[in-house]
């Protein structure tokens, strides 16, 4: 009797999951879409082929279209988040494999800084967290983690990461620029009013080596006359803190190191030393709503880049944009409490001077077609409608003879229009696990470096995905 009765519950749950699973395949949405709430596209239904069958590509991507497609998914994911945040399980933060750790909370009612929280964020697998100390004399720390430094990779293992393949062009003549400049550890550290300071960042000496190497490689991929553009953005909470009577600017080694060690073409701009300025007279340069920089941070950084080759690059007042208000990001929408406390942020969508076209390329090399400015869009998914993968190429209208390459995270989808004016045509990468999809490519960036006749790159990443994370010691050589 027990049996049957067990045959009978099992027999009634698989006809029930099975009925609903045919309902979403019947009825529900087949073509990707975006997602406001967590800011990134949502998986569409796969497209059927004896290859991706064979390769098991289709079973994974139905395995992430039903999830996706998941009535009520958008209720559950903010609905949770809010559960856990009651419950002080964790803190609530956008469900988009694109999150990002927002390493202290500034701005707090009573105005004071004494002690910045730690928070615990689940990252991707595979990134590094950084925890932090606080300096606020010299000589003396007060310490939230055991720890200052971001957890290093295996010796064995950065060993190995920045040694393996060569790439397969080598320009004539590369020097190092000033190699009496030792390659050390080294801070990044907020200065205070009252003349002492607060570590952020530590970059172990292995972490800024294994990061000259990684420049130095993507630049002998290039033609001789290349360069490979690097900067590293800070977090909103970081640069919110200038804008406090706390801080008086920010203090860092790492870019000054890494120009000094690389080779000739390899252009280190350092965002703090563009935005440091704008932040301290007071300027909106990061949503409030969002873990994201606005398009106007992000074209200080543009501009600083062509300015340092020598190009007379536009400023952020000449271009035109739309703005789109009511703009409610991945900060806000996982806590509905804190949005009701917020005001929306205004998103501000360029307006291209020229004509642009966007394609999607995938590991088939097959091209459907893609956005780059969608002006009615009131998202961060405005911007290139959000991060996608595994390669993007946009025509740009500009008849100049360059292209280039833009490795990052999702930093470098406001980051990507202020480069059209410079280049026919500009590429894009993410190399995340969500996006770069690593486990069925099927070429190299030194290949599509070549086929596509990239003369420059410009890697830029927040901090989460910088000099101390898995991005940095593994998967820009890796995949080089």
């Amino acid at each position: 009797m027990k049996k049957r009765l067990s045959f009978y519950i099992t027999f009634a749950c698989i006809a029930v999951f099975g009925s609903l699973g045919l309902m979403l395949l019947i009825r529900g949405e087949k073509e990707a879409r975006p997602s406001d709430s967590e800011n990134r596209m949502l998986a569409g239904f796969p497209v059927f082929s004896l290859s991706s069958v064979a390769d098991g590509s289709f079973m994974e991507g139905m395995e992430s279209y039903l999830s996706d497609a998941m009535p009520a998914r958008n209720t559950i994911i903010v609905q949770t988040a809010s559960w856990m945040n009651t419950l002080s399980v964790g803190r609530p933060v956008s469900s988009d494999e694109d999150i990002y750790m927002e390493v202290e909370e500034f701005g707090r009612e009573d105005d004071t800084f004494e002690q910045v929280e730690t928070i615990q964020i689940v990252h991707d697998p595979e990134e590094e967290v950084l925890p932090e100390t606080v300096q606020t004399t010299e000589g003396q720390s007060s310490f939230f983690e055991e720890a200052t430094a971001a957890p290093s990779a295996e010796p064995e293992e950065t060993a190995a990461l920045v040694s393996e393949g060569e790439p397969v062009q080598t320009p004539a003549a590369l020097e190092i620029k000033d190699p009496s400049v030792a390659i050390r550890t080294c801070t990044f550290v907020q200065l205070m009013d009252d003349g002492g300071s607060r570590l952020v960042y530590t970059f172990p000496k292995e972490h800024v080596a294994n990061a000259v190497k990684v420049l130095n490689a993507y630049r002998k991929a290039l033609p001789e006359d290349g360069h490979v553009f690097f900067s590293q953005i800070p977090f909103p909470g970081t640069a919110f803190a200038l804008q406090t009577d706390k801080y008086t600017g920010w203090k860092s080694e790492l870019e000054e190191i890494l120009s000094a060690n690389t080779y000739t073409g390899v252009e280190i701009v350092s965002a703090l030393e563009v935005l440091e300025q704008p932040l301290l007279s007071g300027e909106d340069l990061y949503f409030h709503n969002d873990h994201h920089w606005k398009p106007r941070a992000a074209s200080y950084v543009a501009q600083a880049m062509q300015e340092q080759i020598g190009i007379n690059a536009l400023s952020y007042d000449e271009y035109s944009f739309q703005h789109l208000g009511g703009f409610y990001g991945s900060k806000a929408n996982a806590s509905p409490e804190e949005k009701k406390k917020t005001k929306p942020d205004t998103i501000d969508v360029l307006i291209p001077n020229l004509p642009v076209k966007g394609y999607l390329i995938d590991w088939n090399k097959k091209e459907t077609d893609g956005v780059f400015m969608v002006l009615n869009r009131h998202s961060y998914l405005a911007y290139l409608g959000g991060t996608l993968g595994p390669w993007r190429r946009y025509e740009t209208g500009v008849d100049c003879g360059r292209n280039c390459l833009v490795i990052g995270d999702s930093y470098i989808c406001a980051f990507v229009p202020f480069l059209a004016p410079y280049y026919e045509e500009v590429h894009t990468t993410d190399m995340r696990q969500a996006y770069f999809d690593a486990a069925h490519r099927k070429w190299s960036v030194s290949d599509y470096l070549k086929w596509n006749e990239i003369d420059d790159v410009y890697i830029v990443l927040s901090t989460s995905s910088g000099v101390n994370s898995s991005y940095m010691l593994s998967y820009l050589m890796r995949y080089l």
